[in-house]
């Protein structure tokens, strides 16, 4: 599952990907400063735990899952978007549709592919987070200082708390956290910004591996930089675990949470998110 993969540096500027002359004629998400740009969602706009038009309803489909993003950046904000969506041959009955309705999901008129990652046919329903083809933008400020119950030297200390926003949905059979449709593991997947602009900074110098091409402090992360994200072949993403047996790094079970935790510093892959699936605490 773990991947070396070769990263090059990005530009700001992010193109979209266009739509087949057989699927829908819209481009499925817009520029990174039309995404994030104007009117993102934030942690201060949105109820915590809610998401669409009816999440946290009981399902008669499948369980209940909560996906949490936490930035654990001290000075920037983080900005991702991410999709979640149920493939209409998962459906059985009008029952299971109208849970999906009234769970905050919407069905696809037309098929749709995401970059040259993924295709969600005609009939799929994608949860409706209030973007371009249901898409919820993520936008959270950096760590809050609270106080804390030690202290040195007289002083009360002060702790770095993490900002972050969670949303309950019915559990989907895939879930993509990203900025730039996937066309390679070098498409944008988050970014770190300061006033609406990505942080900069220079490639590393003579690095290899997971670190050619990339950044340490620059404010643009690739889905290479994604840790459970699949390069080879290329499948980035969460994936419900539906043959049985053990999950793989990339697959969850039916009412399993989701927190993607994303990091200032990689960790020694060269990874900036972090992902943990089932047991968050």
């Amino acid at each position: 599952m773990k991947r070396v993969c070769i990263l090059c540096y990005l530009p700001f500027l992010i193109l979209t990907a266009g739509c087949p002359d057989n699927v829908q004629q819209i481009n499925p998400y817009l520029t990174y400063a039309e995404t994030f740009g104007v009117g993102g969602t934030s942690e201060e706009d949105a109820p915590q735990g809610m998401g669409g038009q009816g999440a946290g309803l009981a399902p008669t489909f499948r369980q209940l899952m909560a996906v949490t993003f936490q930035n654990n950046h001290p000075s920037a904000e983080l900005n991702v978007s991410f999709v979640a969506w149920v493939d209409v041959s998962r459906i059985r009955s009008a029952d299971q549709q109208d849970a999906l309705l009234a769970g905050g999901y919407m069905q696809l008129v037309n098929g749709v592919r995401l970059g040259n990652a993924l295709v969600l046919p005609m009939g799929a329903f994608v949860y409706d987070g209030g973007g371009t083809l249901g898409a919820t933008a993520i936008v959270l400020g950096p760590t809050q200082a609270a106080p804390s119950t030690g202290s040195r030297g007289g002083a009360e200390e002060t702790a770095l708390q993490p900002t972050s926003r969670s949303i309950t949905l019915i559990t989907p059979d895939g879930i993509l956290a990203f900025v730039q449709p996937p066309v390679s593991s070098d498409s944008v997947a988050f970014s770190f910004t300061q006033n609406g602009e990505p942080l900069t900074a220079e490639p590393v110098a003579g690095a290899v591996g997971p670190y050619a091409g990339a950044t340490l402090g620059g404010g643009l992360k690739t889905l290479a930089q994604v840790d459970v994200y699949e390069c080879d072949p290329f499948r980035p993403g969460l994936f419900l675990q539906l043959s049985g047996g053990s999950a793989q790094p990339n697959e969850y079970f039916e009412g399993d949470d989701v927190l993607f935790e994303f990091n200032a510093q990689p960790d020694v892959n060269g990874d900036f998110a972090r992902v943990t699936i089932g047991e968050t605490e």
